[in-house]
């Protein structure tokens, strides 16, 4: 290690000259503050002032108060709802022009720039968002809190708590996520399938269910690959929050009537959004939650435990039948008394699905078509 910076108000000292390699290395981006990228408009971000941005290691870039829109998208000329977006600030390498901004669907780098005259300072998800005040209670068209239609108070937009920045953003990778609060981030839908061996949050997508064999063990072990973890009832009820209840006769507030046949994709439902842009906390599918209860039921099934005392059960719930994975036994007084809280409704709850529905029946080895997960994960 050496001294990168000297004080020698000679100047002889070669490491007292400050230069745009010598601030390149220091790369970490200098800002007033970690939220320097919000949502200023449906359609609109503003990055603040003030910020000391390097790229590519030969420039350095002291932002001004910028309003960012589609006209900055390097292809196309308007957003899509259910798609991720990133920011990037990108330099032309020309001494006389000032750095560029532009808003890409690539992960990596935008359209016409590189790896190396271009960085990503951050990005959000466009998709559904419902009214709300300033204490996210949701209104109608006229501003009411839970006034008559706030139900269906839902547009398309930025949504605002889905934005992200290098220094505001959750440990895992930011797509599909919105911020609560407390240091927690959730997935704005419902888990589906990575396709490699993971989870992910995305628009448009059967979720993730029993149906593929999947119950509260292989979710928390797909939620793991992803760097997430399944919520608390508590961290359920603050995102499901300003969710409508569902109907039994209709779909129009949540995927839940009484006479559907099967669980849909995601975001299929405009008005399934809550105050802070979760979709489909409502209906759907239940949501595993990370909380683990005994019933009081004492459940018999002399296959498994042969009778209402402490034991081991007699034949393990407990092994991965798709993988043959032997994993021990569970010591309990009486068959299926651990079980695991779901939350939220299915596609067939009717008016019984909402924004604190629960049902504290499910053991976690369980396999069921209607239940499914979303994942959580903490600040960076």
């Amino acid at each position: 290690m050496s001294r990168l910076l000297v004080d020698d108000v000679t100047k002889t000292d070669a490491r007292a000259l400050l230069n745009v390699n010598k601030m390149a290395m220091i790369s970490d981006i200098v800002a007033p503050t970690t939220q320097y990228l919000y949502a200023s408009g449906a359609n609109e971000l503003t990055l603040v002032d003030n910020c000391v941005i390097s790229v590519g290691g030969s420039g350095i870039f002291k932002t001004v108060n910028t309003l960012l829109n589609a006209a900055n998208l390097d292809i196309g000329s308007a957003f899509a709802v259910g798609s991720d977006y990133y920011v990037y600030i990108c330099d032309s390498r020309i001494d006389g022009q000032d750095e560029q901004y532009v808003i890409s669907l690539n992960s990596t780098y935008p359209s016409g720039w590189n790896a190396s005259n271009s960085r990503k300072i951050g990005g959000f998800h466009y998709g559904r968002c419902r009214k709300v005040d300033g204490n996210m209670q949701p209104v109608n068209s006229s501003g009411v809190i839970f006034g008559t239609g706030w139900e269906s108070a839902v547009s398309s937009g930025i949504v605002p708590r889905s934005v992200w920045t290098l220094g505001h953003r959750p440990k895992c990778s930011p797509e599909g996520m919105v911020y609560l609060g407390g240091g927690t981030w959730v997935d704005i839908y419902l888990n589906s399938d990575d396709g490699a061996h993971g989870l992910k949050s995305e628009y448009n997508c059967a979720p993730m269910t029993g149906t593929e064999g999947m119950n509260w063990y292989r979710f928390t072990e797909r939620l793991m690959k992803s760097g997430k973890r399944m919520p608390d009832y508590s961290e359920f009820c603050a995102y499901a929050f300003g969710s409508p209840q569902g109907l039994d006769d209709a779909n129009t507030n949540a995927w839940s009537a009484t006479s559907n046949t099967g669980r849909g994709v995601t975001g299929s439902v405009v008005n399934a959004v809550s105050s802070v842009g979760v979709v489909d906390a409502v209906g759907r599918v239940w949501e595993w939650l990370n909380d683990l209860i005994t019933r009081a039921e004492h459940a018999k099934n002399t296959t498994y435990h042969a009778s209402e005392a402490w034991g081991w059960d007699l034949t393990s719930p407990l092994r991965d039948a798709a993988t043959k994975y032997d994993v021990g036994n569970i010591y309990q007084y009486y068959y299926a008394s651990l079980a695991a809280l779901i939350a939220g409704g299915s596609w067939v709850s009717g008016a019984h699905a909402g924004a604190r529905a629960v049902d504290c029946s499910g053991y976690p080895w369980r396999v069921d078509t209607r239940i499914g997960v979303r994942g959580a994960c903490d600040s960076m």
